[in-house]
């Protein structure tokens, strides 16, 4: 295989194609996610979604085509999970001290003179690319950023560079693809010790998503705090979940549905998964409960 390895996005990704392949890909793919990594980060200044959440009420901004079709894939995300998933929680993770890139163990949270508020539809999206700001919340695309970006990648290499099979992991999120007769076997980490698996799938075409509580943690105070928020209330999810991760085609899929794990009960969760996934599996690791898979829409 030719394979690619980059450190972006404070993630290792890891590109495996067929060798001999015509076109000369690896420049464009790491072009595209070192893009999408200074352009999508709400810890860069002036870059495109700094633009964004500067805007004051009622501005609008056309952005990049691709940044746009990112912003409504996420939006149609946190409207189909009444916004318990949700890509406007920037101020909120400041106000939990979720202030700067990981790794770090202890943080001071950002001063705002009000709460940040939780207001339905922040932004609106007008079509032609532009954007216009109609709540006092600001966007910070996190996973799902990364989860868009490797699957936009992954569509291309599919399509222009080789059919055969390809895989992308961006650190445990993964998109790969087989003509029929490769199959990837995806292990799942220990929640507490990434070197170790306890478990694996095997996939010949799909994606897999895993959002995990314990590495993305910091003390605030004398408050244990992680990254995976309520969307309706803008507050650290109270759950038993340690870490989940789930199969669907679509990567965007699969990285909502990993933390809604953290914030819905099995019902709801099996209830939203099939309605909004044809085929899916997930794997969630509770707190002295043993782990098994659950399937949607297999026969």
């Amino acid at each position: 295989m030719e394979t690619l390895t980059l450190q972006i996005m404070n993630t290792e990704f890891y590109i495996a194609m067929p060798k001999d392949v015509r076109f000369v890909w690896k420049e464009k793919a790491a072009k595209w996610l070192q893009y999408v990594a200074k352009e999508w980060s709400r810890f860069q200044a002036n870059n495109e979604l700094s633009q964004l959440n500067d805007l004051e009420i009622g501005e609008t901004l056309r952005i990049n085509s691709l940044l746009y079709d990112c912003l409504v894939q996420a939006d149609k995300h946190y409207q189909l999970s009444n916004g318990l998933f949700s890509p406007y929680l920037k101020r909120h993770l400041e106000q939990h001290g979720y202030i700067q890139s990981f790794p770090f163990d202890t943080a001071k949270s950002k001063t705002f003179q009000n709460k940040p508020l939780i207001a339905d539809h922040p932004f609106q999206f007008l079509g032609d690319e532009q954007v216009m700001k109609v709540a006092p919340e600001e966007i910070d695309l996190g996973g799902f950023a990364k989860g868009y970006a490797i699957e936009k990648l992954a569509n291309w290499l599919e399509e222009e560079v080789s059919s055969d099979f390809g895989l992308i992991d961006g650190g445990g999120d993964m998109k790969m693809w087989s003509s029929g007769e490769k199959t990837w076997t995806i292990g799942v980490a220990d929640a507490w010790d990434s070197d170790k698996e306890i478990s694996s799938i095997k996939l010949k075409t799909g994606a897999i998503a895993t959002s995990n509580r314990v590495y993305r943690s910091w003390m605030h105070g004398t408050t244990k705090k992680h990254h995976l928020l309520n969307g309706q209330t803008g507050e650290i999810a109270n759950t038993e979940v340690l870490q989940a991760s789930v199969v669907t085609s679509s990567l965007c899929d699969a990285e909502v549905g990993a933390k809604l794990c953290f914030l819905m009960d099995a019902g709801e969760l099996q209830q939203w998964f099939e309605n909004n996934c044809q085929q899916s599996a997930r794997f969630i690791v509770e707190e002295g409960q043993a782990s098994n898979w659950m399937m949607t829409g297999v026969k």
